[in-house]
């Protein structure tokens, strides 16, 4: 999932291997396309330093408000997400579990997803009093790798937050991850650029979806409602 990238070269790219989807980050919404399965992200990254391990709470509200706008924006799609992050306190497990009780139940119909944090294990996850349906794995750099392998051997739907490599690609394909994502993918570096591209021609699995009534042209701001989506126009 390169997150929020929807230039003419993914769309190009995710209808020829039908291999790409999307992490959208609230308020940066769009689509949604067919050829573009998409989840819901929840923002509390941005909120994080990993350095010091300090989460931002004054920043964290603002981004709230702007999730909760996110979540509405889905109700109001004929495409609806594949899941969504609930949201959590990046580097902290205690904090995440808290708000996993907090905010799981204002997902409504959509498969809700836990940032998984260092410290916890998939006995913490199964005595949580709702499922998640997706694990998605997040913490500290280091300890994401060291357990990506163990959350995807003891559930059937992992999701890996944060990666820009395409060598890892290949590793979490033969670990049965299900999906990644990351911002790097398209910010220049042709290495990485090639190096996505050339893994998803690689395990390509096209799908035949038509063009009409689908526009990949993003809406001019003048177009946009208030929650960031594209107004329907009428000839």
């Amino acid at each position: 999932m390169p997150s929020n990238s929807t230039g003419w070269f993914w769309h190009a790219l995710s209808r020829e291997t039908g291999r790409l989807g999307h992490l959208y980050s609230p308020g940066a919404q769009r689509g949604p396309w067919p050829w573009f399965p998409f989840a819901l992200d929840n923002g509390a990254f941005s909120a994080w330093t990993e350095k010091t391990n300090f989460f931002d709470e004054e920043k964290w509200a603002i981004i709230e408000r702007r999730w909760h706008q996110l979540i509405v924006w889905t109700q109001v799609k004929p495409q609806k997400p594949l899941w969504a992050i609930v949201p959590d306190v990046p580097g902290n497990a205690e904090r995440t579990l808290e708000r996993w009780e907090q905010y799981v139940g204002q997902l409504g119909d959509i498969p809700p997803a836990l940032a998984v944090q260092d410290g916890m294990t998939p006995a913490t996850v199964r005595a949580l009093r709702v499922q998640p349906a997706v694990i998605a794995v997040g913490g500290t750099k280091k300890w994401k790798w060291e357990t990506v392998s163990t959350w995807a051997r003891e559930f059937p739907r992992v999701h890996l937050l944060r990666c820009c490599s395409p060598e890892r690609l290949y590793e979490l394909e033969e670990l049965g991850v299900e999906s990644c994502d990351g911002t790097g993918w398209a910010r220049g570096d042709r290495k990485q650029t090639r190096g996505l591209e050339n893994f998803v021609r690689i395990h390509a699995k096209p799908v035949d979806f038509p063009l009409w009534p689908h526009n990949c042209r993003q809406p001019r701001k003048s177009e946009r409602g208030p929650l960031g989506e594209q107004q329907e126009s009428f000839a």
